[in-house]
């Protein structure tokens, strides 16, 4: 009878520490997913990013940047300054400014009203990787202030092709708000920490600064020598995490958590930087509920069920966590190709002249890039936008008008409402365009007013075979945005005066 108690206590021991232990390896499965997949979204949101895309696209495109990076500029001219400013309010960046090729800064906008013109920052690593044409995302702590910074990073390319020489760096400055953000609900510990092991972000703001394992005096020596996280060395001894994070599996304040780490590449020339995320077991596999599997070996059976059952789940779970963050890397992959059309774009608008040939342009970009079937671009005949006449007009019938005012009709009123408008088009609508191979029903037609700082330029009207989504949507208000730029610049250039657009703050 005493064999038979414990061999039933035996096996009920064994079934519940098998359970906790099979439980346990799924909620670390899981985690590694999520870490891999919060990597990609951190990077979608600074290397892949909308701020990277912009000061990449000036490094790449214009000429007045490679002229001062090159020496043959004067710094913080109003057409550079007043650029570096719109888009560091653009994309709530502190600063932006451009690094001549021998690596002192020239044109700078500071929020804080202090330029850093003039500083030299050669000893920066993202100086050193932009002049070798590489893009890149620099944290670092201020010597200055002790703030935590980004620096987004792009090389200025000597030819307006990829595979110029470098001359110099356009940069951007932000804090870390967007990371703390993205950081803070991730998981129940969340760190990223820089390749040298420092904790850089996360939410433990106490462990900020703290190192993932105890240095060498020679390696100690090397951080400090790399000036990157500011005072925080300088004087004090390092703190050490409380725990490690090359664990699968480790016990904190009493409490046992399971880690994953995953890469976050921001082409640190010292290596990668490791997203570390850290899960309470306790919360998500409580030991209460392994003890109840092992109350007898009447219930290991159907225990040994749930835990298939739960192992099917998982797998599921996992399943689906892959394909999120195979269509998380798609996603970028096709951000990564639409800048590139735009760049193309941009600098085929830049050839235009003439108001009439820059919307001419555009709609034959517009129909290349997005399919547009007709379109039409009204330009403003003067500075106060009362009167807007055709400029252009692509596969359109003798019957469009030829001058439009704000408030006529629904492209009038777009010009009034300042904001682009989708219209789905019915089934049996009676618009048709012809052409010599048939008739074709449009689905959708989008029109969108020109703007820049505010300043009503125009507006632009164009029709599609389907209705768009979200991503042709935004490319084209980038098209827009663009074509305002162009068009400010071939009017001022048509009346004699600065080419340079004025760019006033929001």
């Amino acid at each position: 009878m005493v064999a038979a108690v414990l061999s039933i206590a035996a096996i009920g021991f064994g079934v519940a520490f098998g359970a906790n232990e099979i439980k346990e390896r799924e909620r670390l499965s899981m985690l590694r997913s999520e870490a891999r997949r919060y990597g990609i979204e951190i990077m979608s949101q600074t290397l892949n990013g909308n701020l990277m895309g912009s000061v990449a696209v000036l490094g790449l495109l214009d000429e007045e940047i490679k002229q001062e990076t090159q020496g043959r500029g004067q710094p913080n001219g109003p057409r550079l300054q007043g650029m570096l400013e719109s888009v560091a309010r653009a994309y709530d960046a502190h600063g932006v400014f451009l690094v001549g090729q021998d690596g002192v800064v020239q044109s700078s906008w500071d929020s804080s009203g202090k330029p850093s013109t003039g500083i030299d920052v050669r000893f920066r690593p993202y100086y050193q990787m932009v002049m070798q044409r590489k893009e890149n995302v620099y944290a670092a702590v201020s010597m200055a202030r002790g703030d935590r910074s980004l620096y987004f990073a792009a090389p200025v390319l000597a030819g307006r092709t990829r595979d110029g020489a470098a001359v110099g760096g356009v940069v951007a400055r932000t804090d870390l708000s967007r990371i703390d953000g993205l950081l803070r609900d991730k998981s129940d510990i969340t760190l990223l920490l820089s390749p040298q092991g420092v904790v850089f972000a996360g939410n433990r703001g106490d462990w900020i600064g703290f190192l993932a394992e105890r240095p060498t005096p020679e390696r100690l020596a090397a951080i400090r020598d790399l000036k990157q996280f500011g005072s925080l060395f300088e004087i004090n001894e390092p703190s050490i995490l409380p725990v490690s994070v090359g664990e699968e599996r480790a016990w904190f304040d009493g409490r046992r958590y399971a880690l994953a780490n995953a890469r976050v590449q921001w082409n640190d020339p010292f290596g990668d930087w490791t997203l570390v995320l850290m899960e309470d077991l306790s919360r998500t596999v409580p030991r209460g509920g392994s003890a109840l599997v092992g109350g007898g070996a009447a219930l290991a059976a159907g225990i040994l069920l749930l835990t298939l059952l739960n192992m099917l789940r998982s797998r599921h779970a996992q399943q689906v966590s892959a394909r999120q963050v195979t269509a998380l890397a798609q996603a970028q992959r096709l951000a990564a190709e639409r800048k590139a059309l735009l760049a193309g774009t941009a600098l085929r608008l830049q050839q235009a002249r003439g108001a009439a040939e820059l919307a001419d342009a555009f709609l034959r970009e517009s129909h290349t890039l997005l399919g547009t079937l007709q379109g039409l671009v009204y330009v403003g005949a003067d500075d106060a936008g009362a009167m807007m006449r055709l400029a252009a007009g692509y596969a359109t019938g003798a019957g469009v008008s030829p001058e439009i005012r704000p408030g006529e009709g629904l492209l009038g009123q777009c010009a009034v409402d300042r904001r682009m408008r989708v219209v789905a088009m019915p089934a049996d609508d009676t618009w048709v365009i012809r052409s010599g191979l048939g008739d074709t029903r449009p689905r959708a037609v989008v029109m969108a007013p020109i703007l820049l700082n505010e300043s009503l330029l125009g507006v632009v009207e164009v029709a599609l075979l389907d209705i768009p989504d979200g991503g042709i949507t935004q490319q084209f208000e980038d098209m827009v945005r663009i074509l305002a730029l162009n068009l400010e610049l071939v009017r001022r250039h048509e009346r004699g005066g600065d080419t340079s657009p004025s760019v006033e703050t929001p």
